[in-house]
């Protein structure tokens, strides 16, 4: 499973820009208790002006992107990286959404498959 995390929310608050990804990323591995979660703190993901976004995705799978998150949402970022990695498609509806982040999903993004020649 892969759990991005914005490293520049809040982006349009100099003061505390990277406090959020900092603050989840020590949740995330304080609620995990050595279970391997895959974090990687990525610059962006689109989810500006709302800050606290969050990103499940794996290869093949949709991505499916929360915000308006704060540290404490680790526990519920954490169920949904590991049923988003235990679905096939990735697409929410085929995996359940924890009810914490179901009013925060803001986008889903199918991946593409291969081009035809």
């Amino acid at each position: 499973m892969t759990l991005l995390i914005c490293r520049t929310c809040p982006r349009y608050d100099s003061r505390t820009t990277g406090d959020f990804g900092r603050a989840l990323a020590a949740a995330i591995a304080e609620h995990s208790a050595g279970a391997a979660v895959a974090v990687r703190n990525v610059q962006c993901l689109g989810g500006c002006p709302d800050h606290g976004v969050v990103a499940v995705d794996g290869p093949g799978k949709a991505r499916v992107r929360f915000t308006g998150l704060d540290a404490g949402h680790a526990a519920a970022v954490i169920a949904a990286a590991g049923a988003h990695a235990d679905c096939a498609s990735g697409v929410p509806g085929d995996w359940e959404v924890p009810a914490e982040l179901a009013d925060r999903l803001s986008s889903v993004t199918p991946k593409r498959g291969p081009c035809a020649p």
